[in-house]
């Protein structure tokens, strides 16, 4: 046998083994995964009722519902993504078409803050500076500074993506950059806009620390009038009846905890879905 041939026969036998190593590490993790969901959503599942979805909290936290959380958590998540995808979109699209190399560097650094820095920077700027208090819009300002560098690096990484020519191509017909930008380029990446939103939903729903110093309170007793009003949130509703109630109010912690694990399915289904319409 000839030498090339070895060569060839021994990278197909090491592309082969890389194969079932990789697909042996997808399955663990798939397995890994689905247990997970079984153990956070299905012990919850059981308590689901009308009076669950729909009723405030009795008895103490431990009985009644949890419409409060669901609501603020609604009213949290639409607020910060109405602050910061616009403001992530067009940064996203600065970087892509100007080299400003610190202010890249300064998104990436920012990327990694871990979400407790944001909820005392929050607090200290909204809450007691800007006197917002304890509030929606303290905590949704907050949500949309931790999720504002996410989206702008995934707008500049799919702005990138576009290929020069086109650009090239409009700026010989005589269009100006605002056109190739916003009636060119914009439209081709639309869907990865929208995915990368429901992405940053699904991380905001699910944020505890920075809600407990800025918007969220163990209990309310009537839903927020305006913006300015403290909520009750589902991943927040989870730790203070866990870190105070324990055993006793088990049963609504896990009921709430499942969920919000649907919400983040929900929401990183259809992120999915406009991905998948993108390809």
């Amino acid at each position: 046998m000839s030498p090339d041939k070895k060569k060839l026969r021994s990278k197909a036998s090491e592309n082969k083994k890389a194969r079932i190593v990789l697909r042996t590490l997808t399955y663990v993790i798939s397995v890994l995964i689905v247990l997970v969901f079984l153990l956070a959503f299905v012990p919850g599942f059981k308590y689901w009722s009308w009076e669950f979805f729909s009723q405030f909290p009795k008895n103490q936290m431990t009985d009644g519902g949890i419409f409060p959380a669901i609501l603020g958590s609604v009213l949290l998540t639409a607020v910060s993504l109405v602050v910061a995808v616009p403001l992530g979109v067009l940064l996203g699209i600065v970087l892509s078409e100007y080299n400003l190399t610190y202010i890249k560097f300064a998104v990436t650094v920012l990327s990694g803050v871990p979400s407790i820095v944001y909820g005392l920077f929050g607090l200290g700027l909204f809450c007691i500076t800007m006197n917002m208090r304890t509030s929606i819009l303290a905590g949704a300002l907050t949500l949309s500074l931790m999720v504002l560098p996410v989206i702008s690096s995934s707008v500049y990484e799919v702005m990138q993506s576009i290929p020069r020519e086109l650009r090239e191509a409009a700026y010989a017909l005589g269009a100006r950059k605002s056109e190739v930008i916003f009636d060119m380029l914009v439209p081709s990446v639309r869907n990865s806009i929208l995915t990368v939103s429901f992405v940053s939903a699904g991380r905001v729903i699910g944020e505890t620390a920075p809600l407990i110093l800025t918007a969220a309170v163990f209990y309310s007793p009537q839903l927020p009038r305006n913006l300015l009003s403290p909520v009750m949130t589902l991943p927040t509703h989870v730790y203070y009846l866990a870190a105070a109630y324990g055993s006793k109010a088990r049963w609504m912690a896990e009921g709430t905890a499942s969920v919000l694990i649907l919400f983040v399915i929900l929401v990183y289904t259809i992120a999915f879905m406009f991905r998948r319409e993108k390809k």
